[in-house]
């Protein structure tokens, strides 16, 4: 099979050969950041049968349209409804609403948009997207709208039982709900399944999560007072109490029963919002698609957060925030997930960071034919591209946290900042350390730090005015998962990574039922998958931002001690060049890295 570029990368063929001969499996693909991977997955499925590409942001839908293009397979992309809707047109409007709104309209016949699906055929659609040369998801969305004038949602969405690849995010695959509203008549055992930063399935909660604030509850209460459920509203105070007295910012376990959370108050709030949802749009009829998809209700959250909650491989849990307080429904176990896999007529898992080939046929699936790029084919990018420093004078330890270190952390942030010419990302293990060393950065001019509303776009522009900018992010969160620090020629933007602690995730109750719950069917390797195994993904993660392309180097500095015990050291999968205990001595030893490959 030829390749679209002039010539494969080392084990690109040999990896396409290897896909297509195990299809119908499920099939682990490991190959570092700026591979190929996605080239390898579109051309293994080409002519196989239908795919459904999975990825974690909008963000990542571009490069696999490009790929699909270049190769000449046809494809769709599907996403949040919400933001393709032409009648809403970016209005900010909760997800819940905007599906209840949406499908009550749709009922009625008031969206003039889905009615001309009714007269516009399919074929116009697919012909539209293989003439066009956007890959912007948004872009294309706006197109099928602007020159069709049909819904793009629905519209995509009914490509994808006709397309060779039908691009979505993960909740198109995890969700059951997302996925049968968008793809209503289609099976997942119809699809071949590929999984982009299938890492990601290791931490449950990332797939599969839900939340309520104390906002939502309040208003919720309010609003069924309003119209009449008075009762109902009454049922929710033990909710609103609990939430009342959160403080900390860990997850602790509540039980459902105790804050009235029961499939008959699921129920009862369920019918009261389709009640009061639809009296709404009768009574104001009137105003227009434009006016009534913009209504709102906290209930609508409130509505799906009981769905979640209420099912059985999930438990309770609070949590205070910045300006409020959280209850969150998260699942202790792999089996839904685990689930979805098993339905799909095969799965390709795809990662730069896929643990071990033992881990993961323990917690995904068992007998996975697993494919590592580098191990059967040789390294593909330079070694000396990468120096890999661990700095062991400094922990994140619990029993070792003081301001001082907190200040010694801040100090090598700063100086392996003076010494580079791009940026700098530092990551570390929680807002709560970030926090604590960033205070002490007060002096560096050119800096952004990670909060819990961050927008990825923020990052990009404060990079695109200042590219020696010094990146302060949280491992596993937003900013180190999806920003792409690439500048124009697709090369990284990042000189150092500096990865502040082990990003263990925190020990609250959540992980603790989490270990608690994997310990019958795993054993010992449960506390590893939680903790060791996870700590090893984020680091990698936050490591692989710096390398985008053949022509990157980056120097990195695992700064923590803790790098240095043995089964850390072994998932990490990588060799360390040197084990500094003297700042002087690492920073001499940047210069000399930087210049050396300048």
């Amino acid at each position: 099979m030829p390749s679209p570029y002039p010539s494969f990368r080392r084990g690109q063929r040999e990896s396409v050969e290897f896909i297509r001969s195990n299809l119908g499996g499920l099939i682990a693909f490991k190959a570092p950041t700026g591979y190929g991977k996605t080239l390898v997955a579109v051309l293994s499925h080409l002519g196989r049968g239908r795919v459904l590409y999975a990825v974690r942001t909008r963000n990542e839908m571009a490069p696999v349209v490009r790929e699909a293009r270049r190769v000449g397979a046809s494809f769709t992309v599907v996403f949040s409804g919400r933001r393709m809707c032409p009648v809403l047109r970016g209005a900010d409007v909760e997800a819940e609403d905007f599906w209840l709104n949406c499908r009550l309209l749709r009922l009625k016949g008031m969206c003039p948009y889905y009615a001309n699906l009714r007269s516009t055929s399919l074929q116009e659609v697919g012909e539209l997207l293989a003439g066009s040369t956007l890959t912007d998801p948004h872009k294309l969305a706006e197109a099928i709208a602007r020159e069709l004038s049909v819904c793009p949602f629905f519209s995509l969405a009914g490509l994808a039982s006709r397309v060779d690849v039908a691009v979505v995010t993960y909740p198109y695959v995890f969700d059951d709900v997302v996925y049968s509203t968008a793809f209503q008549d289609v099976g997942l055992d119809e699809f071949y399944l590929v999984i982009d930063e299938a890492h990601t399935l290791l931490n449950p909660q990332s797939v599969i999560s839900g939340s309520v604030d104390l906002t939502h509850v309040r208003e919720s209460r309010r609003e069924l007072s309003e119209v009449g459920y008075v009762e109902l509203s009454e049922s929710l105070r033990p909710l609103e109490e609990a939430l009342s007295r959160v403080t900390g910012d860990r997850l602790v376990r509540v039980r459902r029963e105790d804050v009235g959370i029961t499939p008959d108050i699921g129920r009862a709030l369920e019918e009261a919002l389709y009640e009061v949802r639809l009296a709404s749009l009768e009574a104001l009829a009137g105003l227009g698609a434009e006016y009534l998809l913009r209504l709102t209700s906290p209930l609508s959250r409130l509505v799906k957060f009981y769905s979640l909650a209420l099912e059985g491989f999930t438990r309770v849990y609070t949590q205070a925030t910045y300006n409020s307080a959280e209850l969150h429904a998260l699942p202790v176990s792999y089996e839904p997930i685990r689930r979805r896999l098993r339905q799909a007529r095969g799965v390709l898992l795809m990662s730069g960071t896929l643990p071990p080939k033992p881990i993961l046929d323990r917690v995904i699936s068992a007998g996975s034919r697993y494919l590592d790029v580098e191990e059967a084919y040789g390294r593909v990018f330079p070694r000396e591209k990468v120096f890999y420093a661990v700095y062991s004078k400094l922990t994140t330890s619990y029993a070792y946290r003081s301001t001082r270190m907190f200040m010694d952390y801040a100090r090598l942030v700063r100086e392996v900042y003076r010494r580079c010419g791009r940026a700098v990302l530092a990551v570390y293990p929680s807002y709560e350390v970030m926090r604590e060393v960033v205070v002490y950065l007060s002096d560096v001019r050119d800096v952004y730090v990670e909060s819990g509303r961050s927008r990825i776009s923020e990052v990009e522009e404060a990079l695109t005015r200042e590219p020696h900018t010094l990146v302060n992010a949280v491992a596993g969160g937003k900013i180190v998962e999806g920003v792409e620090f690439r500048d124009s020629s697709g090369r990284s933007m990042v000189d150092t990574v500096v990865v502040c602690g082990v990003p263990y995730p925190q020990p609250d109750d959540y992980l603790e039922d989490l270990r608690d719950s994997l310990e019958g069917e795993l054993g010992s390797l449960a506390k590893v998958v939680t903790t060791d195994m996870l700590a090893a993904i984020r680091a990698s993660q936050a490591i692989g931002r710096a390398i985008r392309s053949e022509e990157d180097r980056a120097y990195v500095v695992l700064a923590d001690r803790r790098y240095l015990k043995r089964e850390l050291r072994e998932l990490m999968g990588f060799t360390y060049d040197r084990v500094f205990t003297d700042l002087e001595e690492l920073l001499r030893s940047l210069s000399s890295f930087l210049n050396s490959n300048a």
